[in-house]
């Protein structure tokens, strides 16, 4: 039965369908595809799934996604976007797999490209390897470089350089961290706990902390724990001038003591106070990160010619910088 004008029969579902129903085609009579366009679809993915059957690969089945969701391949499970990370170069802006997904993914190339995760992360971190961290760690006889007592674990790096100095114990690690690898703060760290606190001539000032309110329980934990009060305290900060006694610099926040013998020496600000306890109370141990940060240091420079002007405007700078520096300290001395 010939199909009327403007119709065709599709030999597949052997339908009359509009010709707009037909892909275009050249080669053909009436400028048709043979078949209809849901049957040449359908020929043309069963033809694809052939060819990589013989590749031996399979072809994933389309999934049917909701609005607000995305599919992952990894897991094969529909997930909200919110559970995607964000990749501008994709078009939906999203990642191809999930966040769990992707992390996973990313840990596998990782071991694959780099040997392990801890191999990449030393890479792109220190420029080392684990080879090279094993060695460091064995020329230090497997202890760390400042203490010697706790074994090394953790990469020690001049935060201004970025070389590697050496390994490191947590503590040690995180000691130098609060005291900024600053050579003359962990002098002055040393000294201290050595019983020794150099007061300056000129401070700076802090600002005052106000008229905050006291809890209730302050005294009773202080009595407690330090066996003083809070007026006690309040008594050695204004003695303190309202600054730390190790930097000089910060405002005191907590009340240091003797770990050997509970004895209270003054009020400390945080960075000191944790990085005096992160080196064990110790002054020796503070002097063994003194002289190693020391050694790792980098005394070369190279020779600058100055002419008379440039000369001229360093010493008019440094004596600027001079008398803004007085105009804000006081005289303690």
């Amino acid at each position: 039965m010939e199909a009327p004008d403007g119709f065709k029969r599709c030999p597949d579902c052997r339908e009359v369908k509009e010709l707009s129903e037909f892909g275009a085609n050249k080669r053909m009579p009436d400028g048709r595809a043979r078949y209809c366009k849901v049957c040449f679809r359908r020929r043309s993915a069963a033809s694809y799934r052939k060819r990589r059957a013989e590749q031996g690969k399979t072809v994933r089945e389309r999934v049917e996604v909701p609005e607000g969701c995305k599919y992952c391949p990894r897991c094969s499970t529909v997930k909200a976007k919110e559970e995607f990370g964000r990749n501008r170069a994709a078009r939906d802006g999203l990642t191809s797999y999930c966040k769990s997904c992707h992390k996973q993914v990313t840990l596998e190339n990782r071991i694959k490209n780099h040997g392990s995760d801890r191999n990449y992360k030393l890479k792109l971190r220190y420029g080392i390897t684990e080879d090279d961290f094993e060695r460091m760690l064995a020329r230090q006889g497997g202890l760390c470089a400042i203490c010697r007592v706790v074994p090394g674990t953790f990469v020690d790096h001049c935060h201004t350089t970025g070389r590697v100095r050496g390994v490191l114990c947590f503590n040690c690690n995180n000691g130098l961290g609060h005291f900024a690898d600053n050579l003359v703060l962990l002098e002055l760290a040393a000294l201290y706990l050595e019983g020794e606190v150099l007061w300056p001539e000129f401070v700076v000032l802090s600002e005052g902390r106000g008229d905050s309110p006291v809890a209730r329980t302050r005294t009773y934990h202080l009595s407690r724990r330090y066996r003083v009060r809070h007026e006690d305290v309040e008594r050695m900060i204004s003695d303190q001038h309202g600054l730390c006694v190790v930097c000089w610099d910060r405002p005191p926040e907590r009340v240091d003591h003797c770990h050997r013998y509970g004895a209270v020496r003054h009020v400390l600000c945080l960075p000191c106070n944790t990085g005096i306890g992160q080196f064990r109370d110790d002054p020796e141990v503070v002097r063994r990160a003194l002289s190693y940060v020391e050694a790792a240091a980098e005394y070369g420079f190279d020779e600058v010619v100055v002419s008379d002007e440039e000369l001229e405007e360093l010493i008019r700078a440094e004596e600027e910088a001079r008398s803004e520096f007085y105009s804000r300290v006081t005289r303690v001395g």
